[in-house]
């Protein structure tokens, strides 16, 4: 099909962005899905106004991003099956859509702890980004920040034509575009307050921006230093032990969190 022209839905946020592009995977660092879905929104009723393709890939236990629809081509693959599978199936509705699709991802850190794995989840980014790429599709992707180490963060960023963090502070929105690439953006790394009117301000003041920054723990601090999945999971479960060694917690507590770490050990291969 001819690739039309795409859209965030949102006017001002695509002034800031110098319009959205055939081939941009857009990546949203996010602390809530709730907010997540506020871009998501807009962006999927443009697509459906515009009859552009839409395909959902549902695999988290957060709440659907879209309704049902039947203008929607929906895809409810488990991560579970494990990350060959997964990827397999993915690529295979990614090229049924065929080219020009608009996509949506529920929050893609959910891999990260289906797999137990950081490096699985930039490896699944890796595979699957260049592929939406060649197909000038247009793709959202949400990642919770401060969730992961520089094995998933440092190549999602280096793949993704855009890398955007979405604040929330004091029940506001605000928007700092990190990479924005193949365009020139004057308001790279500034931060925009989103007004109710779908507006987008520029943010100047330093007091606000350095609340805002500090309120969320910036994610730019010591991103490398951060454990992965697998490493924090090991972590609180010594930390947990020692608690209940010393009586600070029952052993009971321990029941659950062995149960994590079973399957990160042993096949879950029947």
């Amino acid at each position: 099909m001819e690739v039309s022209e795409f859209s965030s839905g949102l006017t001002g946020l695509d002034g800031i962005l110098r319009g959205l592009l055939p081939g941009d995977n857009v990546v949203w660092q996010i602390d809530s899905v709730e907010d997540y879905q506020q871009l998501v929104t807009p962006y999927a009723a443009y697509a459906l106004e515009h009859a552009q393709p839409l395909v959902y890939f549902h695999f988290a236990e957060h709440a659907a991003l879209l309704e049902d629809d039947n203008r929607v081509m929906t895809y409810s693959f488990s991560p579970d099956e494990g990350f060959e599978v997964f990827v397999q199936k993915v690529h295979a509705a990614i090229r049924d859509a065929g080219r020009g699709a608009c996509y949506v991802f529920d929050c893609i850190s959910a891999l990260a702890n289906a797999w137990y794995s950081d490096q699985m989840l930039g490896n699944f980014f890796k595979l699957t980004c260049p592929y939406l790429f060649d197909l000038e599709t247009l793709a959202y992707f949400g990642l919770f920040r401060n969730h992961h180490s520089a094995s998933a963060i440092d190549p999602i960023r280096n793949t993704a034509q855009l890398f955007l963090d979405l604040y929330n502070h004091n029940n506001r929105l605000y928007v700092r575009p990190l990479k924005v690439q193949h365009r020139y953006s004057a308001g790279m790394n500034m931060l925009y307050r989103w007004n109710t009117d779908d507006s987008f301000d520029t943010i100047s003041d330093s007091v606000t921006i350095s609340e805002i920054m500090t309120s969320a723990k910036w994610s730019g601090l010591h991103s490398d230093r951060r454990p992965g999945f697998w490493e924090r999971s090991f972590i609180d479960a010594n930390e947990l032990v020692h608690e209940v060694e010393t009586g600070l917690r029952p052993a009971a507590d321990k029941t659950e969190t062995f149960e994590q770490l079973l399957p990160m050990i042993i096949t879950r291969d029947d």
